[in-house]
């Protein structure tokens, strides 16, 4: 099996016993992937079939009633958050209509999307746990579990509108740009750091989404004051250990240009991914009446600045003592008072679970 550079990058943290990068850290990570890497081998980016009803069709449905129906059925499935868009051609994207992991079969892409103009996409947005994803840049494996929720949630849809007699096409990440997916079908806005900011969650979101021809009512894009807020704060830009997310106004560009390359090149050195632009981000807070009320704030751009320096004397956004978190929790604990530095290893006081081997010929 042919590795990419973040996961050989793992394998020696692994090796070397690095500080929350432990072999029980990154066992958690990688099976908390399973439904996602088994169902994206055979199901995902592929137009869903029926496992029954292969004879009958739901016709003439009322667009309105069935639009509430798939958002129902999907929440039931999981999705946190769910919105109808109708396909823009614009964001079929040719790179991500064939997998980049060359254990995954080439994707079964149906001529579906061929008429984009008769294609409405459920997005759906998944929360990630709040006091997990406090541990990045260390690994932490709410991410991984939150990829196998999408893989679930998009496979199960697409097989329920196929069941209905209609064409799906459930995927994740592929096929097509999620974030302008998400944006049109009214789920948050754009943020600095390049990521979707729900109302409800700030950026701690994952997108999955199906492509259907069932005829559903699309929704409308929301403002929310992020364009707004991100203009006066650039705490994503000042914590970002690859300076990919600028830190400058917005002036008359329509959005900020992440440098995507830089940051994936910066998880490769990690040994696994990075989310501290989501967890410093001051609309990322756990659900509350305070959190509730300042967002409140936030959204009419009532006293942005001083939000911002509220949100850091508080320490919202310091990474966590992993005890601190719940979940698996199996490596030695660093100082939570600063960020990770690369290479970092196990001390003397730290209390190991067994000897790390080479399991090929038993080397240690």
């Amino acid at each position: 099996m042919q590795r990419s550079p973040m996961h050989e990058k793992g394998v020696q943290n692994i090796r070397r016993q690095v500080s929350g990068k432990s072999i029980t850290d990154y066992a958690a990570s990688w099976a908390a992937r399973t439904v996602d890497y088994t169902l994206r081998s055979k199901v995902l980016a592929r137009e869903a079939v029926p496992f029954h009803n292969h004879r009958y069709r739901l016709a003439n449905p009322d667009p309105h009633a069935l639009t509430e129906i798939v958002k129902e059925t999907a929440r039931w499935f999981g999705a946190d958050l769910v919105g109808v868009t109708r396909l823009n051609p614009e964001w079929l994207s040719p790179e991500l209509q064939q997998p980049d992991d060359v254990t995954v079969e080439p994707f079964q892409l149906s001529d579906l999307l061929d008429r984009p103009q008769d294609v409405s996409v459920v997005v759906m947005v998944h929360e990630m746990d709040y006091q997990l994803l406090r541990r990045t840049p260390l690994v932490e494996p709410e991410t991984s579990l939150v990829y196998s929720k999408m893989a679930w949630c998009a496979a199960s849809l697409g097989t329920f509108i196929a069941e209905l007699g209609y064409r799906a096409i459930p995927a994740g990440n592929d096929v097509a740009l999620s974030i302008p997916l998400a944006l049109g079908a009214g789920l948050g806005e754009l943020g600095r750091n390049g990521l979707l900011i729900t109302r409800e969650y700030g950026p701690r979101v994952r997108i999955s989404k199906v492509f259907t021809d069932l005829p559903l009512i699309a929704d409308v894009p929301v403002d929310l004051g992020v364009g707004r807020f991100c203009e006066q704060c650039a705490l994503c830009a000042e914590h970002c250990p690859s300076r990919s997310i600028p830190s400058g106004p917005l002036g008359r560009r329509s959005r900020w240009s992440i440098q995507a390359s830089d940051c994936l090149d910066w998880w490769h050195r990690n040994g696994t991914h990075c989310s501290i632009c989501i967890r410093v981000c001051p609309w990322n807070k756990p659900d509350g009446v305070l959190h509730h009320f300042v967002r409140l704030l936030a959204e009419r751009g009532l006293f942005t600045r001083t939000l911002v320096r509220m949100d850091q004397l508080l320490g919202y956004g310091k990474r966590a003592r992993l005890s601190d978190t719940v979940g698996p929790s199996f490596s030695v604990e660093l100082s939570p008072d600063r960020e990770y530095a690369p290479g970092e290893t196990l001390g003397p006081h730290s209390q190991a679970v067994g000897a790390i081997v080479d399991a090929t010929d038993g080397a240690v």
